[in-house]
Formats: C-alpha cells, structure tokens, sequence
C-alpha cells in the first residue's frame, strides 16, 4: 500500500479520478470542515474537476493527487493569486483533501509538504491555508509543514445558522529562497 503523489499537470487523469475526486469533495464528512462546492451534485462536480484539471497547463495554478493502489485518496490545490499589476502573484493559497478512509495515515501531511515543495520549485514566495479554528487535524497538518498561525478570524464563517472562527496559517520563503 504504498502512496504516489503526482502533479496533474504532467500526468493525465483518468475519468474514475475525477469521479473520486468528486466524490471526496462532496462527501459529508469532508463537507463539517469545508463547504461542498457543488452543493452534493457528484456530476457537476465530476464535470468541474475534468474541466480544470484539463485546463490546468493554461494556469498558474498546481494540482496534486494521492494514489494508494491506482485509486484517489487526496488531493492538494494551490492557487496562485493575481491582482492587477501582479502584485500578489507570489502568494498562493493551498487546500488539501484526503478521503474520509484514508484520513490519520499522514496522507494529508504527505500532500501539504509535496505541495510546499512544488509551489518553491514554481517560485511561490508565501503560501496561505485558512481552516476552520476548530479543526485541530488541519492545523496540526499545517503546523507539521512549516506553516505558522497569523490570526483568527472571527465568527468569518457561517453555516446552518451558527457562525465559526477561521484560522488563518501561511509559509514565507526566507529573502534568499523559494519556499
């Protein structure tokens, strides 16, 4: 059972990732800690993921997937910001999933460090991860990979009436280096 970690920039995927893909990102255990972006609609999202990762080598965004055995366990995404003058194109905001089954088997940490590795290799100087407050996997995973606490803010996110608190974690190369 051994994980591979591959860019899917440079290896295609296949359309049962995708459906994995989906799949784990509508799932409603990944849904307490991130807010499902297709609503539970595994098609829209099957069709979103083919569709940009089909377009990722026309982006400066990265994407990372974790295979155990051929199948999708996790996923890494960086986003590359951009502003007018490019004044922020050397910040990127990372994301990490990992299947609920695959959860507590240092996956997630695996994809965050290969993501700071590749995000240096692509001249990201800050890498930025907001999570939940409450969820101490997610900052224990970003803790593990360099990344520091800067701030807490409150009472950012909203669901099912109740308002949380987003923790907001980044990386900084030093002066002389790339992450």
């Amino acid at each position: 059972m051994a994980l591979k970690i591959i860019n899917a920039k440079k290896e295609k995927l296949g359309d049962e990732d995708y459906r994995r893909l989906a799949e784990m990102e509508e799932h409603p255990e990944v849904a307490k800690w991130d807010i499902p972006a297709f609503e539970g609609d595994l098609e829209k999202a099957y069709l979103a993921f083919k569709e940009s990762c089909g377009n990722l080598p026309k982006t400066q965004d990265e994407f990372l997937v974790a295979k155990i055995d051929e199948r999708v366990v996790g996923f890494a995404g960086i986003h590359r910001l951009s502003g007018e003058i490019g004044e922020k194109r050397h910040v990127g905001e990372i994301g990490i999933i990992v299947h609920p089954d695959f959860q507590r088997k240092g996956i997630g940490t695996q994809l965050l460090r290969a993501g700071v590795s590749l995000a240096g290799e692509q001249g990201f100087r800050r890498l930025e991860a907001d999570t939940l407050a409450h969820n101490k996997a997610m900052k224990r995973i970003l803790e593990k990979a360099g990344f520091r606490l800067e701030g807490v803010r409150r009472k950012r996110i909203k669901r099912d009436g109740d308002y949380y608190d987003e923790a907001c974690y980044a990386i900084v190369s030093d002066e002389q280096a790339h992450l």
